[in-house]
């Protein structure tokens, strides 16, 4: 597997699960837990989410790493594959908060602060996963993750229609790369201008900043 097929593969797992699981999967249940009462209940479903994009990454990483004889793309494909999943969990966290304090809303706002620590821990806890199943594939061993595996491979050879989803999954992992690393950058910056006693920078404006270049 070559890095734009990687790349591309990639993207369309962000695309197309995160339709599928959002309108499938992810809605029915807010609007379930909304009219029980239980909020809470949607970190259940964030978590199931997490476990199944994480593996479907993990799977992703370990095809290309079975078919290369390139020992520096046996650390390019794992180090990418964490990085975009790490950026796409804090992409998430933010997004939410920033669509929260347009629509003012107070309650959804609250909730967010509430379950912060949750978020905290799906970025975090990705890549711990990420690794597991890189030397312990049998985790993500399920029929769920192995039906929507090969979906995805199936979009991506697609004649005609699947080129064109794979060169837009491409671009779509190549923005959150270059995302990422602006956001890298401009933390290390404040932090470099925390311990020099340089006037601090408002982060949201900084994030807003970046979002523009994007």
């Amino acid at each position: 597997m070559g890095i734009f097929q990687f790349l591309a593969i990639l993207g369309i797992i962000n695309i197309v699960f995160g339709f599928v699981y959002n309108y499938v999967f992810a809605l029915p249940m807010a609007f379930l837990f909304t009219a029980i009462k239980f909020d809470r209940g949607m970190l259940l479903v964030k978590a199931f989410g997490a476990y199944l994009i994480i593996s479907l990454t993990a799977l992703a990483t370990l095809l290309a790493v079975q078919n290369t004889n390139s020992n520096w793309q046996l650390l390019f494909f794992p180090i990418v594959g964490a990085f975009v999943l790490f950026i796409v969990f804090a992409n998430t966290a933010y997004e939410q908060r920033k669509q929260a304090r347009m629509n003012y809303n107070y309650q959804l706002m609250a909730s967010i602060e509430r379950d912060s620590w949750f978020d905290i821990i799906l970025m975090f806890g990705s890549l711990v996963l990420f690794v597991l199943i890189l030397f312990i594939p049998t985790i993500s061993a399920n029929p769920l993750n192995a039906w929507l595996f090969g979906v995805i491979w199936w979009v991506y050879e697609l004649p005609v229609i699947g080129w064109l989803i794979a060169i837009g999954g491409g671009l779509f992992i190549l923005s959150i790369i270059w995302y990422g690393l602006l956001m890298t950058l401009m933390i290390g910056g404040l932090a470099y201008s925390k311990i020099k006693g340089e006037p601090k920078n408002d982060v949201d404006v900084i994030e807003e900043e970046a979002k523009d270049i994007t």
